[in-house]
């Protein structure tokens, strides 16, 4: 790097600096041998003291300047680490040198000048685009298959088009903007960007004072309203004269997933989030309609601080604590409920299973409903304990998986060794669980399994292993959690906005799954999720056997 910058370098100055701290290299000539890791560059260096300073980078460990009367060897420079030097001629001419070791590998490890945040905490544009490339570098070298839904050409031209959008300033919103919808080409629900919640709704923040919920009827309903205006169940038609299915058409390319109806559940979580990116204004003119009625209503709200919406607000979500699984029983009608909302603590599934079925088989109960409605996964061990007491056959979630294994990936999850490579599993029939046998506890009544859009990962292994074994009836959504999907994730972090995504480095392949026909589970019977249990209540009612 030579920039042609003019300097005179007065004879008293020579003196300060060769009576100073600094390295002071001789030669005769005005050019000298430079060696790098061994090998010695053709041409040498030439002294050049019309540039100050003359910059050396290179990734080297060692580098060697030699004259007729001087050598010079540095060799503990770290990457970014900088060494300088004078290099002085016998005719009196001086030359400021500086040898810069850059990374050998730069979206590892940025340039530390590159690091720096303007206290607005805005990237500049050369900082926003080093980002998107480490963001995709990052997945490159940790996904298994990131071309397996999308084409090549078709991500990086995403990506040349979001650098070219970028402004000299970028906020972390903007960047998020960008970014998201690249990583959502993918098409892989556990690769997926974090939305940068806190650094965008601040106290200050005036936003959207209504909360919604989006169903997979691409609905969106009224949750809470200001000063309960619009009332719970409500529907909203529009918002500023966007119709509801156009703000749902705008926000899919910013959320991750395999299917629509699971991209529609991740919209129902990031809707505020999403609109507050997409259409944040100063008011907010809504149309709406009640239920049963074709009356269409309307109200203006203006946008408001948090404190106030959490003044005037009714309560948003229903703000009970759910255990991540629990039971009830209904002696009167023969039935066990089990809410099962996370595939959590394998040690406390195995105690919480003990029990439950204890306690069926004392009650007598012949029918237990599952719900995992609102299970988006966890650890599939877990589920592994339950489908034991359940399964009428030997049994395993996945019999196939492709683990990637890189330096990034030993890097994120913390480990300094191991080898790079692929890793593949296959299991028979003799790496298959046994079920409970009927004296150790195994449960023979009816077993009916409730899901929806928005089960995924370990609960969706879970639902298609209990219909792939024949355990009982599917009732509800199909699953958003697919027969052939990537999973178990890491967390990689931009280097300079610090910006989140998780990103898959396993594929699965779960029991009996068939490659070319990749779909969720399947139910028995196919309803909206909000009316499963009352479905399977029916069923038990009718007396209709698992059979």
């Amino acid at each position: 790097m030579r920039k042609n910058i003019t300097v005179l370098l007065p004879m008293f100055l020579l003196s300060l600096m060769a009576m100073s701290s600094q390295r002071v290299f001789m030669t005769s000539g005005k050019t000298v041998d430079l060696t790098v890791d061994g090998n010695t560059m053709k041409g040498g260096w030439n002294v050049s003291p019309h540039i100050n300073p003359d910059i050396f980078e290179t990734t080297a460990h060692e580098i060697i300047f030699t004259s007729d009367k001087d050598t010079l060897v540095i060799n503990t420079l770290k990457e970014w680490e900088s060494f300088d030097f004078v290099m002085v001629t016998n005719e009196g001419d001086s030359a400021n040198v500086k040898v810069v070791r850059t990374a050998l590998n730069p979206l590892e490890n940025p340039d530390p000048k590159l690091l720096r945040i303007a206290d607005s905490g805005n990237l500049t544009k050369e900082q926003a685009c080093f980002d998107l490339d480490a963001l995709i570098y990052g997945i490159s070298q940790v996904h298994p298959d990131i071309f397996s839904v999308c084409k090549q050409e078709d991500l990086f031209r995403a990506v040349n088009k979001a650098k070219a959008s970028f402004p000299d300033s970028v906020s972390p919103m903007m960047l998020y903007k960008a970014a998201s919808p690249i990583v959502a080409m993918i098409g892989d629900g556990h690769t997926s960007m974090t939305f940068p919640t806190k650094s965008v709704f601040t106290n200050e923040l005036k936003r959207f004072p209504v909360y919604v919920d989006v169903l997979t009827d691409r609905s969106i309903i009224c949750r809470s309203s200001l000063d309960s205006v619009i009332s719970r169940g409500d529907r909203i038609l529009s918002v500023n004269g966007i119709s509801a299915d156009s703000i749902i058409n705008a926000m899919m390319p910013y959320v991750s997933g395999e299917r629509p109806h699971f991209k529609l559940s991740r919209i129902n979580g990031l809707f505020t989030s999403l609109f507050e990116m997409l259409f944040a204004a100063d008011n907010y003119h809504v149309e709406y309609r009640k239920p049963d009625s074709k009356k269409v209503l309307s109200h203006t709200f203006p946008a408001t601080l948090w404190e106030e919406i959490k003044k005037r607000c009714p309560s948003t979500r229903d703000k009970k604590k759910y255990e991540a699984y629990s039971y009830l029983i209904d002696t009167l009608n023969n039935v066990a409920i089990m809410d099962f909302r996370s595939f959590s603590d394998t040690e406390r599934m195995e105690q919480f299973a003990d029990s439950m079925f204890t306690d069926l088989r004392k009650n007598n109960i012949g029918n237990l409903i599952i719900d995992i409605r609102k299970n988006g996964g966890g650890t599939s061990n877990v589920g592994d304990v339950l489908l034991r007491y359940i399964s009428p056959e030997p049994f395993v979630q996945m019999d196939k998986a492709l683990v990637r294994i890189t330096p990034l990936t030993l890097k994120l999850m913390g480990n300094s060794g191991g080898s790079t490579l692929f890793q593949f599993y296959e299991t028979d029939s003799t790496d298959y669980i046994k079920p409970l046998s009927i004296d150790e506890g195994h449960y023979e009544g009816n077993v009916y399994l409730l899901t929806s859009n928005n089960t995924f990962s370990s609960a969706g292994s879970f639902a298609w292993t209990f219909k792939e074994c024949g355990m009982g009836k599917v009732i509800g959504e199909e699953t958003g959690g697919m027969n052939v999907s990537y999973g178990d994730i890491l967390r990689y972090r931009l280097p300079i906005s610090n910006l989140s995504c998780y990103i898959s480095f396993k594929r699965f392949w779960q029991l009996r799954a068939d490659e070319n026909d990749i779909h969720g589970t399947i139910p028995d019977v196919e309803v909206p999720a909000n009316d499963a249990l009352d479905e399977a209540l029916k069923l038990i009612k009718k007396g209709k056997s698992r059979k």
